[in-house]
């Protein structure tokens, strides 16, 4: 009897230090992992910015082979026709003063038609939108495009509901430099010498894409002393680099 007892037995459950010792190995577990997916998570956004400034890139050497070597100038503009969207250039247009207007400009003469290709899934302030969303309603400039400063006056009646990511240059043209910045992750402080904590990548750093069609990340500090004016000489601001005067502007929001 006593042998049948001790042979069926019930078990025995988890020792109080056995739980304990499975609770440190997750915790351990936990501690290598999250740092280490949140790492990669980041990663794949910048290289999903990156992607898409290097097509926002091709897309304005399109649009100057076909507009006399001419990138989007300051005096460009988009006029609807019957419903149909045209270029048309005026030497004393300013249209191209917002990115909004240049992501219109690339939509109607190239057909980078996704609004979304401007906006970054790493800034925190950046226009929300569900989908792609065209650059061009019925022949004119979507709505959201036209006004992409909170805090500003509405255009058309339309508040703006954020930012778009990125700023450009305009007035470069195929003739431009190689190394001249054109788009770049948008700064807080407009031709300002460095990404700062209010930028989207909380003063790590941002991107760069180049004339040349080649795009690079930048670190935080000084990120410009890297970078060329028109002289040769060592720029001291995106403005310094990209030349900004007269002729070229940098449109921003």
């Amino acid at each position: 009897m006593n042998f049948y007892k001790s042979k069926f037995r019930s078990s025995k459950g988890f020792t109080l230090i056995e739980i304990l010792t499975v609770i440190a190995i997750i915790a351990i577990l936990s501690a290598i992992l999250v740092p280490t997916v949140s790492q990669m998570q980041s990663t794949a956004r910048k290289t999903k910015d990156l992607s898409n400034m290097r097509q926002i890139i091709n897309a304005s050497q399109v649009f100057a082979s076909q507009n006399g070597d001419l990138m989007p100038q300051p005096g460009h503009k988009i006029e609807t026709i019957e419903g149909k969207a045209l270029l048309k250039y005026v030497s004393t247009g300013t249209d191209t003063s917002k990115v909004g207007h240049v992501a219109a400009l690339l939509a109607a003469e190239v057909g980078l038609d996704d609004v979304n290709i401007w906006i970054s899934d790493s800034d925190p302030a950046a226009i929300k939108l569900n989908g792609p969303t065209p650059a061009l309603v019925a022949g004119a400039i979507n709505p959201i495009l036209k006004n992409t400063k909170p805090g500003s006056d509405p255009v058309d009646g339309i508040e703006a509901t954020g930012y778009i990511s990125f700023s450009y240059a305009v007035g470069l043209t195929l003739a431009t430099p190689s190394q001249t910045p054109l788009i770049f992750s948008r700064l807080a402080l407009p031709g300002g010498t460095e990404w700062t904590v209010n930028d989207m990548y909380s003063g790590d750093g941002g991107h760069i894409g180049f004339a040349g069609g080649n795009v690079s990340w930048f670190e935080g500090d000084d990120p410009f002393t890297s970078l060329y004016d028109a002289g040769g000489d060592a720029a001291t601001s995106m403005n310094d680099a990209i030349g900004v005067g007269d002729t070229i502007k940098i449109a921003g929001n």
